[in-house]
């Protein structure tokens, strides 16, 4: 609704308040704050006059003051709230010493010392030789040892051939590896390469119990290979069982052995030497 607003320090003129609605002077009485005080006034007699409702004025008294402690003593020393502040940082103080007191303390460990370098033990493999072009080249000169008519009988010539190549093929690994052994050179895969060279040996003798049918000079050069054959295995065995126990490869029996089979591999060579005939009369003997 519309409401006029009197300024301050100014009066209404009678007749405004005559023609202002009975809400409109209710506002005025009801909102004091907003109006000066003589129009307040004139519209609660303006209301009165009318018989309205006037609502009771409103009373602008003081605040009540503050309410102000009571208790407050006086007599109190003036220093206590400075010594409940020091009794707390005394207590904290003290908290805090027994706190490090007994902290747990991390298990110590000792200062863990570099680990050693590892260090690669150099261990030199010889790859065990095939001897396939040593073989070779000694068969040819084993089969040309034989007399002319042997030669010429080719069936039997080549089966020869074939069983000298089985043995120089055992007779060179043989004797490459008992090298090592009298050299204290053998390494962890001697055992093993000795295997091989038995395997190759047993080649050998296994094709011997069967009949080449060969020339009576054939067979005796074959049995001469099959005890330089034999030789050989005892003493591989010997060495073979010696390395798997750590212990020295070499003992009389196996020199004894092996010098035996190279003699007879040189004679299968045509390398032996005849003993030279004994000089004089039996009897000066």
């Amino acid at each position: 609704m519309p409401l006029l607003f009197a300024m301050p320090g100014l009066p209404s003129a009678p007749d405004s308040f005559q023609q202002k609605t009975t809400a409109e002077l209710q506002h005025l009485i009801e909102n004091p704050g907003f109006y000066d005080s003589g129009v307040v006034a004139r519209a609660r007699q303006e209301l009165r006059q009318r018989g309205a409702l006037v609502p009771a004025a409103p009373s602008f008294s003081e605040p009540a003051a503050l309410p102000v402690e009571a208790d407050y003593d006086d007599t109190a020393p003036a220093g206590r709230g400075n010594r409940w502040l020091l009794g707390g940082l005394l207590l904290a103080v003290v908290l805090a010493v027994a706190w490090w007191a007994f902290r747990p303390t991390p298990t110590v460990t000792a200062a863990a010392t570099p680990a050693a370098p590892i260090v690669l033990e150099t261990t030199v493999i010889r790859p065990l030789p095939s001897f396939e072009q040593e073989a070779a080249g000694q068969v040819a000169i084993t089969r040309r040892l034989l007399p002319a008519a042997d030669r010429a009988d080719t069936t039997a010539a080549g089966r020869y051939a074939r069983m000298a190549r089985r043995y120089w093929l055992a007779e060179n690994t043989a004797a490459h590896l008992t090298a090592q052994a009298e050299a204290d050179s053998v390494t962890d895969v001697f055992p093993g390469q000795v295997t091989i060279a038995l395997e190759r040996i047993n080649w050998f003798l296994g094709a011997m119990a069967y009949d080449q049918n060969l020339t009576p000079e054939m067979d005796s050069r074959l049995a001469l290979m099959q005890r330089g054959m034999g030789l050989r295995r005892s003493s591989l065995e010997s060495l073979k069982a010696h390395a798997e126990m750590d212990m020295p490869p070499l003992n009389n029996d196996v020199e004894r052995d092996q010098q035996e089979a190279k003699a007879i591999s040189r004679e299968v060579l045509g390398q032996y030497r005849k003993a030279a005939p004994i000089r004089g009369r039996l009897e000066t003997l």
